[in-house]
Parts: structure tokens; sequence; C-alpha cells
């Protein structure tokens, strides 16, 4: 048995965000950082988003998603909202590289969001790796653990990304977790 779920996203639609990505960087004016490299984060992420999406809608589990988002960070909203019963549960997901996932066993997640908007982390972040559109999603964390977790971790600079992250060891995102948001869910 698999301890993932998994979902392949077609190149038509990762040609699609690729042109979508590179309208955004445009439009939005981006400065200072790596275009290629903020490109290849927008395309990176929303292959991941619609992964997850369409593996809640084989499950047919109602939900909201930001789809493809155009603007400041500020209005872009959460990545998913899902119903449980009668509760909506909000859903982030973190995207990892081969090195963290194999090597370092580890989650990096932004130290300015930690820091200055925990109002904005979902309350459940799910470790996913996209390889080519094959997206593969390992498990999940409950925001209380998570910000524990960032509390006591360390905090390293990524000079591709040009921003700090601290890092959360991999073992904490917990495929049974992942597996329960699915299940009930109504």
């Amino acid at each position: 048995m698999n301890n993932y779920l998994e979902h392949t996203v077609s190149k038509t639609t990762i040609d699609f965000f690729t042109e979508q990505a590179r309208q955004k960087i445009e439009n939005e004016k981006w400065l200072g950082r790596n275009k290629e490299v903020k490109i290849q984060n927008f395309v990176h992420c929303w292959i991941t988003e619609e992964a997850f999406k369409q593996l809640l809608m084989q499950k047919k589990i109602t939900l909201r998603n930001r789809g493809l988002y155009f603007g400041d960070a500020a209005g872009a909203g959460e990545d998913f909202v899902i119903k449980q019963g009668e509760k909506e549960v909000s859903i982030g997901l973190r995207s990892v590289a081969p090195d963290s996932l194999n090597k370092y066993k580890s989650v990096a997640y932004p130290d300015d969001r930690f820091r200055t908007e925990q109002h904005k982390i979902a309350d459940f972040i799910v470790v996913c790796h996209n390889s080519n559109g094959c997206v593969k999603f390992y498990g999940a964390i409950n925001k209380s653990t998570l910000l524990s977790e960032l509390e006591k971790s360390r905090k390293l600079y990524s000079k591709m990304n040009q921003e700090y992250f601290r890092v959360v060891p991999l073992e904490l995102f917990s495929f049974r977790t992942l597996q329960q948001l699915f299940i009930t869910t109504e």
C-alpha cells in the first residue's frame, strides 16, 4: 500500500500555468528577485493546487479554492476550504524539493508567515512533492502542532528564493491525518 495520494496534471495545463505565471510577473512588476525562479515557483504551486483540487473533486468533497490568483499576497486567500460536517476547515499546501523529501526529510515554511501572519496559516498543512506534473501528497499537520514546531525550529536563508524559512521534520506530517481530511469531509 502507498503512503501517499497521487494525481498527475497534464502538460497542456502546465503550459497554461507557465504562461499565466509569466503574465503575473509582468503585470505585478516583480523586482529584485530572479523572475524565472519566481515563474517556476508559481507554476509549481499551481500544479500542486490543481492536483489536490482534482483529488478532492474525485472524492466529491465540497471545496473552495483560490485558483490562479493575480494581485498582491494580502488578497490571495486560502489555498483550500473544505467542509467537515458543519465546520469549514482551511488547507494549505507545502511542496518539498527532492532533497528536502529524501535527504533532509524536512518541510520549509516561510519565516515571515510564522512571525507576522499566523492568522493566515491554514487549519491543516499538506506536504507534497511535484515531479513534472505527477504530484504525491504525503501527509498533513494541524496548525497548532505546526506552530509549536516552528517556534523551536531553525531559521535558514534560501539564496534561490531570497527569503528566510523555518524547517519542520517531514515525519510530523501524518498520512493518517491526510486521509482523515478526505474521510471526515461531507
